[in-house]
């Protein structure tokens, strides 16, 4: 159970980190602000599920997922959450929001969960699926929520947006190393 609210707290920094870029960069109504809350804590759910059932699959049907695979696999997730960090040059992003803007971004800060569903989740029952997706769907929205309380109190966006792709990064590769270990 820790793991997951730890995996789900660096999984969620990316979320938090692009909400903030939104918060500072638009003037959001609570209408908007609340359908990113939704499409952010959604898709990480529905990834993290959906990679946690490719791995249940695979594991089952095609060969064994091993500890080494899954620490590699959240290893690399780590190292380009690093990467972004270290790249990461836009504070506020300018948005126009529609349906399709909500999916594209959900989807977009999700994408990560779905590998550590692969690696980290797989072979467990679907009960312990389900709740772990949902436990990292709530994390995210929690966490997004706090972006758009906190963004009109950090005066350096970038700053905050960097360490928290360095925290997240770096909580990753530590689970990536304990995985192999």
């Amino acid at each position: 159970m820790v793991n997951i609210l730890v995996i789900g707290f660096a999984l969620a920094l990316d979320a938090f980190a692009v909400a903030m870029g939104l918060g500072c960069g638009n003037r959001l109504r609570l209408k908007e602000k609340s359908l990113i809350i939704l499409s952010f804590g959604f898709f990480q759910s529905l990834l993290t599920f959906l990679g946690a059932e490719l791995g249940n699959y695979i594991n089952a049907n095609l060969f064994n997922i091993t500890n080494y695979l899954s620490g590699i696999i959240i290893i690399i997730i780590g190292i380009l959450f690093l990467k972004e960090g270290h790249y990461n040059d836009e504070a506020c992003v300018y948005k126009k929001f529609n349906l399709w803007t909500y999916i594209v971004l959900g989807i977009s800060v999700s994408i990560d969960a779905f590998g550590v569903g692969f690696s980290i989740l797989y072979g467990g029952s679907m009960a312990y699926i389900l709740t772990s997706a949902i436990i990292v769907g709530v994390i995210t929205s929690f966490l997004t929520w706090a972006s758009f309380y906190i963004v009109n109190y950090v005066k350096n966006f970038s700053l905050v947006e960097k360490y928290a792709a360095y925290l997240g990064g770096s909580i990753l590769c530590f689970l990536g190393l304990v995985l192999i270990i």
